[in-house]
């Protein structure tokens, strides 16, 4: 009993839960300053912003792309401006936008506003947002954020000297398919001056202004960000967000030689493009820090010419406290170099247990991922459907970071014929470095987050040839880096990506403890690892416990669904819907749905019940003609909204689509991500889509199998309302909200 509570083992726990609650909420550590109650010259005022924003969204209503309430938003924006001392314009037009990583085309009649500060020509800044919202949200952080804090910072530089002009870009369109932005960069000659863009957005209501996206080489928007207040940024989150599927106003406006430095408030998911997406879930101290860091970076842009450097940079932040960044061929040496010496650190330990000591990291990383996947794949079995770390974060946070825990102490226990920590704590920094060393192939901007801790190891180890303990110090201090640079990384992962892949994660927290697997076998000692073994199993199943009964939405975090009554006008059948069949319904709801196929080249089931059938006139193609001219089948028609907002009309991919002209507007469909759909898509919203005309070119001859969808956010039925009073307070709508959805077949010969 004495042996179980030495004071070894005491401090080897102490050790293990102090670098458990360090990682468990190293997200405080990004938590923005509160609201200055009084503002210094020159300081950005976040009540003055909010005032403007308040004006602007008005009565809070949602206003989307050509909505009558997106006409009155404008204008209220328009005021703001003007009182502002600047003098507007809004560029009208119709736009058209091939998707890039889908068979759809989107259009819509978009109204950019633009207004500039500085001299009146010559080399330009863009400082960009968009000021529409979905049929669903009012919009007060996306974007509302980031239209309010140009306007302040407007206001501010209309008063200094400046190298560069600033051109302020409120773009429309953008939730469809950033339509605004898209005719933008291609049609407005103002682009051709623009040298950086800068552009705020939002994904969440709370949470710090970070700098997620760049372009390469990045030298420029790297060193204009390296002076902001409370930065928050690092290198790999730019390669990573590369390859996702997301998007943002940047998507669009990106061109070769422009830099670029997209910036958005992350934390609150569950308002994103919901009506809870008002002033009253906005944070203020998110608009103050979005404010602070948008004002340093154009203060930093606009007074100064375009230095032009063109050299890869990788940077990261460490607790937003600081900010770090070196060439990319600089961070790549250093790791390089610091790896070889941990290997020369770990091999003269001497060959005794030398093998051994390096299977223990390696076991670190792999019995982590094994058991947060069976972990995750379980819960997938048990809950299908149910996103378990979404209400209730922190249990679902606690068993992945438990995961690599538990790791630790298994890999620590099956290596126990090595008893020197030296060893095993070299062992650990060698596959650190050697593991960034590999990412950096495929992420290059990953190198500096293992370069820093790798360097300050490699730094002790050199030292002590002049002063012994100057390894362990530095096997310390890189322990401690490590915690503050990756920390409150995995909180900005969890944000990004939630829990989906919870072995990543897992992986992730595996390598950050990799620099402090010596530091926990020295605690420990040569003492037996089976107690440690046993009360981190039993602290990773507790939380195993309490993330499979923590509820997966709740009033506080509410679940995105939408309730929606759906009319095949070609067979005269109804249904309500309730959103993809892969997701939980609410307990309210189970059981009243079942999945079913709706739309022609769904790739998923949704949850649908029968319903009674209602008039409803869908949108139509009319006067239609089809002609033969040169080798392509040519149609041409007029579209009929009949009330809907959206329509869709999807075509055959069999029947070879080759170019669309939209109200004037033409898109070729080879540059639309089309490839492995059964069918195209041309997607127009809005009042102007209306009696629009339209001519498609095909290849091949025209089918039967045409379908028109029509979407009518708001106009909902006596079947769905009934459904939707049951939806509770735990499930919200999103995107475009309740409404109807019509489904027409047609032919074409």
């Amino acid at each position: 009993m004495m042996s179980f509570f030495s004071a070894r083992w005491l401090g080897a726990l102490a050790l293990l839960a102090s670098l458990f609650v360090a990682m468990m909420f190293a997200g405080l550590a990004l938590t923005p300053d509160p609201v200055r109650a009084q503002n210094a010259p020159g300081q950005f005022d976040a009540q003055a912003a909010r005032v403007r924003l308040v004006r602007f969204l008005g009565d809070g209503a949602p206003h989307p792309v050509d909505s009558a309430a997106l006409d009155d938003a404008r204008d209220r924006l328009l005021n703001e401006i003007v009182a502002l001392g600047f003098e507007p314009e809004v560029r009208d037009t119709f736009a058209c936008r091939p998707q890039p990583r889908g068979p759809l085309v989107d259009c819509a009649r978009v109204r950019n506003i633009i207004f500039s500060v500085g001299p009146e020509s010559g080399p330009a800044i863009l400082a960009a947002a968009h000021y529409d919202s979905v049929p669903a949200a009012p919009g007060a952080s996306d974007d509302g954020i980031g239209v309010s804090v140009w306007l302040e910072i407007a206001r501010m530089l209309s008063q200094e000297q400046l190298t560069r002009r600033v051109i302020f870009l409120f773009s429309d369109g953008e939730e469809p398919g950033l339509l605004g932005a898209y005719s933008f960069a291609n049609d407005d000659p103002l682009m051709e001056s623009v040298e950086a863009l800068v552009n705020l957005e939002a994904r969440g209501s709370r949470g710090p202004a970070i700098f997620f996206e760049s372009n390469q080489p990045n030298a420029d928007a790297a060193t204009a960000f390296s002076a902001a207040p409370r930065p928050i940024a690092n290198s790999v989150m730019a390669d990573v967000y590369a390859l996702l599927s997301n998007s943002s106003d940047v998507t669009a406006l990106t061109r070769p030689g422009l830099d670029i430095l997209n910036i958005a408030v992350l934390d609150g998911l569950e308002d994103y493009h919901t009506p809870q997406d008002s002033i009253e879930s906005q944070d203020l101290r998110s608009v103050q820090h979005m404010g602070d860091v948008a004002l340093s970076v154009i203060n930093r842009l606009a007074r100064e010419s375009d230095p032009d450097v063109a050299t890869p940079m990788v940077y990261t932040d460490i607790a937003s406290r600081m900010f770090v960044m070196a060439p990319s061929w600089v961070a790549q040496i250093v790791l390089a170099i610091s790896g070889l010496i941990a290997a020369f650190a770990f091999w003269r330990t001497g060959a005794q247990g030398r093998w051994t000591a390096l299977a223990a990291p390696l076991g670190l990383i792999a019995i982590a991922a094994a058991v947060s996947f069976a972990v995750g794949f379980g819960f997938s079995v048990l809950r299908p459907g149910a996103d378990y770390g979404f209400a209730t974060p922190e249990p679902a946070r606690a068993w992945c970071m438990l995961s690599a825990f538990f790791a630790a102490v298994l890999a620590l226990l099956a290596m126990r014929g090595n008893r020197s920590a030296e060893q095993t704590g070299a062992a650990a920094m060698l596959l650190f470095a050697m593991t960034g060393g590999g990412l950096s192939i495929i992420l290059p901007g990953v190198s500096i987050l293992f370069a820093i801790p790798s360097a300050v190891f490699a730094a002790g180890v050199l030292t002590a040839f002049v002063w012994k303990p100057a390894q362990s110090v530095g096997a310390w201090i890189a322990a401690l880096i490590t915690i503050a640079i990756w920390g409150p990384l995995l909180f900005l992962i969890e944000l990004a990506l939630g829990f989906e892949m919870p072995f990543a994660f897992a992986i992730i927290a595996a390598l950050v403890l990799l620099p402090c697997l010596g530091l926990i076998a020295q605690a420990r000692g040569e003492g037996r690892w089976r107690e440690l073994a046993a009360v981190t199993t039993a602290a990773l199943a507790l939380s195993i416990v309490l993330s499979a009964i923590a509820p997966s939405m709740s009033d506080a975090r509410p679940r995105s669904l939408n309730i929606t009554y759906f009319l095949n006008t070609t067979d005269n059948q109804a249904r309500v819907l309730a959103g993809s069949a892969e997701r939980e319904l609410p307990q309210s709801l189970a059981g009243a749905f079942e999945p079913e196929t709706i739309l022609p080249g769904d790739r998923f089931d949704t949850w649908a019940t029968p319903a009674p059938v209602e008039q409803i006139a869908p949108p139509e193609l009319q006067e239609i003609s089809v002609t033969q001219e040169g080798g392509e089948h040519i149609i041409r028609a007029r579209l009929v909204m009949n009330g809907a907002y959206r329509a869709i009309l999807r075509m055959p991919m069999a029947t070879e689509p080759l170019r669309v002209l939209v109200n004037g507007v033409l898109t070729d469909f080879a540059d639309t991500g089309g490839e492995g759909g059964d069918f195209m898509n041309i997607a127009c919203q809005g009042r102007a889509c209306d009696g629009a005309t339209i001519e498609i070119a095909i290849g091949a001859a025209p089918t039967e199998d045409w379908y028109m969808i029509g979407q009518f956010p708001g106009r909902t039925m006596p079947a769905s309302d009934a459904l939707r009073a049951q939806r509770g307070p735990n499930a919200t709508p999103i995107q475009m909200g309740d409404g109807t959805t019509t489904l027409s077949r047609f032919g074409l010969r």
